[in-house]
């Protein structure tokens, strides 16, 4: 009785070709993933900047920044949204956090907590600010002169901190044209950094 298999090259031929399928088919996975990742941190940032109105409906004003000497961690920026009243069952993280020298949110992080989105606002530099920040003139009237009554910042697949704060931060945003806003046009880990203005996504296309 005859024996027959595969041979030699036909065994080669084979395996180039599952390789050349695994060559596509992983980016395009890849891709598929980070897609899904943007997706879901400009989900949950609208989320947030839904439970931010929400909020100054009732209270007349936005929260106050948590890194303004409100214990010094970004956690307090959202604490107000979810407890006496809970404008949100939950404050998500960041998905693209990163412990980087410039993230802010490396305070919240050390005290066993998620990382939040990074977060800024107008109201902790004025009159009625928080302890540390409370009266801080310039910035107050810098974030007014180009509308921005608060900032919320996610790091983009890039996982680092690429705003500049200070005028040039507060002209990009006001423009949506910037560098440091996040394309994903530009490539899916590009430079660039998603951003909630004033309930507004700017960044990862919108």
């Amino acid at each position: 009785m005859k024996k027959t298999g595969f041979t030699l090259i036909e065994l080669l031929i084979v395996v180039a070709i599952i390789g050349i399928l695994a060559a596509i088919a992983v980016p395009n996975f890849l891709n598929a993933q980070m897609r899904a990742k943007v997706a879901r941190v400009v989900s949950d940032m609208k989320a947030l900047g839904m439970a931010e109105e929400q909020y100054r409906l009732d209270r007349g004003q936005f929260t106050f920044d948590g890194d303004c000497g409100l214990d010094g961690a970004e956690y307090k920026s959202y604490y107000p949204l979810t407890t006496p009243v809970a404008y949100i069952s939950s404050v998500p993280s960041d998905s693209f956090s990163a412990l980087e020298p410039k993230f802010e949110n490396m305070q919240t992080i050390k005290k066993g907590l998620k990382p939040m989105f990074e977060y800024t606002s107008r109201v902790s530099f004025g009159p009625n600010g928080t302890s540390q920040c409370i009266n801080s003139t310039a910035v107050y009237n810098m974030l007014g002169a180009y509308g921005i009554e608060y900032i919320m910042t996610s790091l983009g697949p890039d996982a680092d901190q690429d705003y500049p704060w200070g005028t040039d931060g507060a002209q990009g945003l006001r423009d949506h044209k910037a560098g440091f806003i996040y394309e994903p046009s530009n490539g899916l880990t590009s430079n660039g950094n998603i951003f909630v203005l004033n309930s507004q996504i700017i960044g990862a296309g919108h």
